[in-house]
Parts: C-alpha cells; structure tokens; sequence
C-alpha cells in the first residue's frame, strides 16, 4: 500500500472534519482500497457528525438551479449594480 501524509495548522474542529471528510470523499471517489487515519486526538464522533451536518444542502434546496450560494452569485452578476 502506498501512502500520502498532509499536515497542517488548523485549530477549527469544523474545518479539521471539512478537510478529512473532503479527503474521505476523494479517495471513496477512486475506487481504491483506502484508510483515512485522523490525527492523535482527533474527536471521530465530531468528524462524523459533521459529515452528518452536510445533509442539510439537499436537492430539494439547490436541486438543478444550483446550491444557495451558487444562485446567490449568478443573482449578483445579473444585478448591473454590482458592477
């Protein structure tokens, strides 16, 4: 098995579960045997419910239009005020 480790300075628990979870997501999306193995003191149980906390963008609320954020930008490059 071959290996990659990523070190880095981050003291947000929130974006220490972004940063794995994404990484996670990746590597599911490889089709390779993988292990994502969290740093020493890592809370697991945080990581997970954070995984958990993405479901609340649903389809139901960006669906083919987009996510709310990606419609609120296509609003502000229509608004000729912006420019």
């Amino acid at each position: 098995m071959r290996e990659i480790t990523i070190r880095f300075d981050c003291r947000d628990p929130d974006r220490y579960a972004d940063i794995a979870n994404a990484i996670w997501a990746q590597m599911n999306a490889t089709g390779c045997d993988f292990t994502v193995a969290l740093g020493d003191g890592a809370d697991t149980a945080a990581v997970d419910k954070r995984w958990d906390d993405y479901s609340t963008v649903s389809w139901e609320a960006g669906g083919r239009r987009g996510t709310p954020q990606a419609l609120a930008a296509k609003e502000s490059r229509a608004d000729p005020s912006h420019e």
